[in-house]
């Protein structure tokens, strides 16, 4: 049976890869959609002699690499996947001194356990701190709400 360092390091990295896969994907997904969009977009335009093929579907396209656009810029889900997969590995890092008893780890089993589950506290915490100013703030909403009036 592992210990519970352990399991907290494993599930830590589980959690963060899972998070930096998710975003991946949703940032390569949006930067496809954008990219081939804004490609197909004035071909349509181009070549469309018909209302549905000369003007829906070129704009339906535009709106959404705007979407997608606005969804990167608000969302920003690369720098998300960076946050995640640079704590995974650093959790992994830690995981591997602990196992090969490198550095700090060279010590008795106890303290190698205490030191394994402080340094995933550590960045698990570093982590948080990293993503917190990336959320949205309702107060940034209103402010510019009320520098726009008219």
């Amino acid at each position: 049976m592992k210990n519970d360092a352990i399991c907290l390091a494993e599930t830590a990295i589980d959690h963060y890869k899972k998070k930096a896969n998710h975003n991946k994907n949703e940032s390569l997904f949006c930067f496809s959609i954008i990219v081939l969009f804004s490609l197909l977009s004035p071909m349509f335009v181009m070549l469309g002699k018909d209302i549905i093929f000369g003007k829906i579907v070129p704009s339906s396209l535009s709106l959404m690499v705007a979407a997608s656009s606005a969804w990167l810029q608000l969302r920003k889900p690369q720098h998300l996947w960076s946050i995640y997969r640079d704590s995974q590995r650093k959790i992994e890092d830690v995981l591997c001194k602990y196992n090969f008893f490198l550095g700090d780890f060279n010590v008795a089993e106890a303290e190698r356990n205490r030191l394994l589950a402080e340094h995933t506290r550590a960045i698990n915490w570093e982590t948080h701190t990293r993503w917190l100013p990336l959320v949205p703030s309702p107060d940034l909403a209103i402010k510019v709400s009320t520098d726009n009036k008219i």
